[in-house]
């Protein structure tokens, strides 16, 4: 190992080991969901008005059969079939009701608690995703995927949207950690449609950055496969995905492929086939080079929209760049051409928004989980993926500098009121007398 990469690994490990199980207990209380601002329960279906969350979880992970949930499945890759479980997380102790907790998760301030914990997993069994002659349990397919789609309906049928949200983690985490940060998203988009966490076979070391890297890229066709399934055996109306760190480039190549698949007709038609709506890109690991053939391929394209957050205060990913050798999209204000910045923000389905200045403090000295830890930065993520309104619209600024959205001192008053007017039902208008 040459010794400035010896260096940057010993700087990576106490990085990553600063980041791992951030997502033990509920995040951070988001600034425009506290009591000053909208409501994110007022739509909350009156089955889901319980503590626990169901996740559903699609995987790429071994597992180990007859495992407690929190070590059931494994950190080896799955050997060519794609896992369909359901999980159940726990949010609070036993004794928490939810009063209770929607009290504690709109309190203005609140850094810790309550606690969230992997209480269960149901294993509906494998797909296999490779050529048909190879399967080696031909049959069993359609089974599993019944029960899965079955699973996804009924916890749609909870509410009235119809809508899927897919998290996809980055580097060096675990499935309980993963399960409990998609609950929380969900938590706090009110709970309306199905949350799902897409778990690829990070080793869950601070050393081994490349082969997480690897697996991640090995996981793209089957993300890819996931999408649509859902769009062709569920009745999802929408599948919004949400991508953080080494998870976004799994996220944004599957679309790449998709859109190459369709490219024989308009996005907007493949779109409507696939039901895809909103791709959020959080602090992408994504070589810049990668992107731009993705964007060249269409992958902006396809997307009802796409947000993409930035930070120049982003150390997790200086370190990617210096192990990879090659900039980073997380990070790229500093790197990123004007005019590919210019073409970003031409192209009315992406938004770039830059979470440098969201706050002093960024959630860690890292600034790699700011989507979570970072109050004003998830309450744009959270508008952004909940509902997709343009960036103005959700509170932020115009920064003509540098052609990008980002957060003003008056941000909090800002996103409660624009949390407000998005989220918040309209009272009923009195007939005329």
């Amino acid at each position: 190992m040459r010794p400035h990469r010896a260096i940057l690994a010993i700087v990576a490990a106490a990085a990553a080991a600063a980041l791992a199980g951030c997502a033990t207990v509920l995040m951070p209380t988001p600034v425009g969901f506290d009591t000053a601002g909208a409501d994110p329960f007022a739509r909350t279906p009156a089955a889901a008005r319980t503590p626990p969350v169901k996740v559903l979880c699609a995987s790429t992970r071994g597992v180990t059969p007859g495992a407690p949930p929190a070590q059931y499945f494994t950190t080896k890759r799955s050997g060519g079939v794609l896992r369909l479980c359901e999980l159940t997380v726990d949010v609070g102790g036993s004794g928490e009701d939810w009063a209770s907790l929607e009290a504690i998760s709109r309190q203005p301030g609140r850094t810790d608690g309550p606690a969230m914990t992997l209480r269960g997993v149901v294993d509906h069994g494998s797909l296999w995703t490779g050529p048909e002659a190879l399967d080696p349990t031909p049959g069993l397919d359609e089974q599993v995927m019944a029960r899965f789609a079955a699973a996804v309906d009924a916890a749609l049928s909870q509410g009235t949207s119809g809508e899927i949200y897919v998290f996809v983690h980055g580097f060096n985490t675990t499935v309980p950690d993963n399960a409990a940060l998609a609950a929380g998203l969900f938590h706090y988009l009110g709970r309306d449609g199905a949350v799902m966490t897409f778990e690829w076979p990070s080793r869950g070391s601070v050393f081994d950055y490349d082969i997480d890297k690897a697996a991640a890229g090995a996981s793209t066709r089957y993300f890819r496969q996931l999408i649509q399934l859902l769009a062709t055996r569920t009745k999802a109306t929408r599948i919004h995905v949400i991508a953080h760190s080494a998870g976004a480039p799994i996220a944004l190549q599957a679309v790449q492929a998709l859109s190459l698949l369709n490219a024989h007709r308009p996005a907007a038609e493949a779109r409507k086939d696939l039901r895809l709506g909103r791709l959020v890109l959080v602090a992408p690991d994504m070589d810049l080079g990668d992107f731009r053939d993705a964007v060249a391929d269409g992958a902006t394209s396809l997307p009802e929209r796409v947000s993409i957050y930035v930070s120049s205060r982003d150390k997790a990913l200086d370190i990617s760049s210096g192990i990879a050798g090659f900039a980073r999209l997380g990070r790229p204000l500093d790197i990123l051409t004007p005019s590919m910045v210019e073409f970003l923000e031409d192209d009315a389905n992406v938004d770039l928004v830059d979470v440098s200045r969201a706050e002093v403090k960024l959630g860690s000295w890292l600034g790699h989980s700011y989507f979570r830890d970072d109050p004003w930065a998830s309450t744009d993520v959270l508008l952004a993926l909940g509902c997709g309104a343009h960036p103005l619209d959700r509170g932020l600024q115009r920064d003509p500098k540098h052609n990008v959205y980002t957060f003003g001192d008056s941000y909090p008053d800002r996103a409660r009121a624009a949390a407000k007017r998005l989220l918040e039902p309209v009272p009923p208008q009195e007939a005329p007398k």
